[in-house]
């Protein structure tokens, strides 16, 4: 994984797998590389960690304490564990905030947006395995409709899912 944080990418394009007892790189698991936008404040605490790693390009975001890449108990006990606790978290896994992030990106954008940023080539992995139902959205549905549906100018273009011919007098001079 490389992290461009002026850019606020994070290109997925490898991970660390045990193979017989021993740590290698390789492909994600899809063999889907992908570059991610982050948020700038996500860039900004990124940036701060990794300056505290060490110099070089090619630093472990969590290393262990000979700068090795850590397995995956170890990074669960040394990081993920201890940031659950301080959030006064109980029962939440990795897998968990990975639901949820899939969940609430197919709801805001869009289950083909989701299933990019999981790394998904299928969008069906997506709805079966992460994007989980929002309660209330239904409620939600329903209210945005009936309120399009009072509010609603009769538009000729609108019949057939085009927008309205323009004034022709609209924007000449």
């Amino acid at each position: 994984m490389d992290i461009d944080l002026a850019g606020r990418l994070v290109l997925v394009d490898e991970n660390l797998a045990e193979a017989k007892g021993k740590l290698v790189f390789d492909t994600p698991k899809s063999h889907q590389k992908r570059v991610l936008r982050i948020a700038p404040s996500l860039a900004k605490r990124l940036g701060a960690h990794l300056a505290g790693l060490g110099p070089g390009d090619h630093v472990l975001l969590f290393a262990n304490s000979k700068g090795g890449p850590l397995r995956y108990n170890q990074w669960r006990k040394a990081c993920f564990d201890p940031a659950v606790k301080a959030a006064g978290l109980t029962d939440v896994t990795p897998h968990d905030l990975r639901a949820s992030h899939g969940t609430w990106v197919a709801d805001k954008f869009g289950v083909m947006t989701a299933a990019r940023r999981l790394g998904h080539s299928n969008a069906s992995v997506t709805t079966r395995h992460y994007a989980r139902p929002v309660d209330g959205r239904d409620a939600q549905v329903a209210d945005a409709s009936d309120s399009w549906l009072n509010g609603h100018e009769d538009n000729e273009g609108a019949r057939d899912g085009h927008a309205a011919p323009a004034d022709p007098g609209e924007g000449a001079s």
